[in-house]
């Protein structure tokens, strides 16, 4: 099965990506950001429970951290996680490898 993409942007110059893009990289410098994807795979850092959705932190293979929604059964953080897909949102949710 393949891993989805997320949307996201870069700074140029230091190559900070923000998920979701951004057109301003976040310095404060007004500089662009490119528009890039990056894969939606990384390691679990942290879950919780909320009204019965099941939501966790994940550190992309990108650098970046995001907070994300989990498949049920999706709870042994410091394991490899992944997105098959994405929805008309942007939102994917991630699972066990």
């Amino acid at each position: 099965m393949t891993v989805a993409q997320l949307k996201a942007s870069r700074d140029p110059v230091t190559q900070q990506t923000y998920i979701p893009p951004r057109p301003l990289v976040g310095d404060g410098s007004l500089r662009e950001a490119e528009m890039v994807t990056v894969s939606a795979q990384g390691v679990l850092f942290a879950c919780t429970t909320f009204q019965n959705e099941l939501y966790g932190i994940v550190d992309l293979d990108c650098g970046s951290r995001i907070q994300t929604l989990l498949a049920p059964g999706t709870e042994r953080i410091g394991e490899r996680v992944v997105a098959h897909s994405v929805d008309e949102k942007g939102q994917a949710r991630f699972c066990h490898e």
